[in-house]
């Protein structure tokens, strides 16, 4: 069975396919998503077919990515260019990727690999401060997409306290140290972890 849902908004390929590390199954609300296959592009959207890790169940996410990424693009690792909080991935969800990238930096033993996870986790956390006004210690409910990010706030406010995530942040390496090249040129732009399937431009 194939569920078809209504496009999630992305800024980038990266934020397409770290939505997916989040997302629970829209069938079941259990499991968690496995994509089998690349995001394509599909008519007026882009597209990729997942299994859900609890059900079994086969679900084709559609993402609206703005503006529509060219080839080269599609492997920066810039996730969001914008000051804007992402529209596809809540606070909770932003900060559940930057503690299970931090913790893999944490455990890889190549230096090399474990800095570029480290950098990775760093825009996790970059995007989740963006859902805090001013210099509000607590964010708005608004910042919560889902049940759980609800929950969470409702039950351990203190949790999503921000100086604690800013403390964080400041002990992570600055994310414009890594990729540069790799939107300025492409020839050095490495393979990233996601796979693309393919674009115009």
């Amino acid at each position: 069975m194939t569920t078809d849902l209504s496009p999630v908004p992305a800024h980038s390929v990266a934020e397409a396919y770290l939505y997916l590390k989040v997302a629970r199954c829209p069938a079941c609300g259990r499991g968690g998503l496995r994509a089998d296959g690349e995001l394509t592009r599909a008519r007026d959207d882009w597209e990729i077919s997942c299994a859900c890790t609890a059900c079994r169940k086969r679900v084709t996410i559609h993402f609206d990515i703005q503006p529509v990424p060219t080839r080269e693009a599609a492997q920066s690792s810039v996730i969001n260019p914008t000051p804007k909080p992402s529209r596809a991935i809540d606070l909770l969800g932003w900060l559940q990727l930057f503690q299970q990238i931090a913790t893999a930096a944490g455990r890889e033993k190549d230096k090399t690999l474990g800095r570029e996870l480290a950098i990775e986790a760093a825009r996790c956390l970059d995007e989740a401060l963006k859902f805090y006004d001013g210099d509000n210690e607590l964010p708005a409910p608004s910042a919560f997409f889902t049940a759980e990010g609800k929950t969470a706030l409702r039950q351990h406010p203190q949790r999503f306290a921000r100086s604690i995530w800013l403390q964080r942040r400041a002990k992570l390496p600055q994310a414009r140290e890594a990729g540069a090249d790799s939107a300025t040129n492409p020839r050095k732009a490495k393979r990233r972890w996601w796979p693309f399937g393919g674009g115009r431009g």
